[in-house]
């Protein structure tokens, strides 16, 4: 029989597990990590059918690019992606946007997206039905292809900034959550 003392010490002659690497100090980590794919933003858009007698295309003009630029913030201060600055295509953009929509373009948010160096698009259109049911249809492709990799709808209740607030921080929250790649 092995006396508790020999047990010990046969334990110690027994080699040691390796310990595990220690996590990277934060600026090391960051210079580590993937490049994120490049997003380009582009204007939200709205199909109001309400029929409302009061004329909002003032204040829906202004919620529509506040929810384009939310979600650009969102989504580049979480990290999720790099966003590419919308300035590098303003002229191609507006000289579309006097013509037609982009949801009706034939795929020149694609072209948009690959002039403005992006890897992937992300468009956006809120429905109005009425004061107080609204939708918003956000989409991600890749510039390269095409190809959708992202399509999500949701409702939001009331025609107001808060509620479209509500809404964009939602959508960004649950792209940071599990962002299409």
């Amino acid at each position: 029989m092995i006396d508790r003392r020999r047990l010990l010490g046969l334990a110690l002659l027994l080699p040691l597990p390796l310990p595990l690497p220690l996590p990277l100090p934060h600026a090391a980590s960051a210079l580590a990590e993937e490049p994120r794919q490049r997003l380009l933003v582009l204007d939200f858009e709205l199909i109001d059918t309400s029929n409302e007698p009061v004329d909002q295309r003032a204040e829906h003009a202004k919620r529509l690019a506040l929810a384009r630029d939310d979600i650009s913030t969102g989504l580049g201060a979480r990290r999720v992606y790099d966003v590419v600055d919308r300035a590098l295509i303003a002229s191609d953009l507006d000289a579309i946007l006097k013509q037609t929509y982009i949801r009706t373009c034939n795929g020149c948010e694609l072209s948009l997206a690959g002039k403005a160096g992006a890897d992937l698009v992300l468009t956006g259109v809120v429905n109005k039905v009425s004061t107080l049911i609204l939708s918003m249809g956000v989409s991600i492709a890749r510039a390269s292809t095409g190809e959708l990799i992202y399509r999500q709808g949701f409702d939001f209740r009331g025609d107001n900034d808060l509620s479209w607030a509500r809404a964009t921080k939602f959508f960004v929250d649950r792209i940071a959550r599990d962002p299409p790649v």
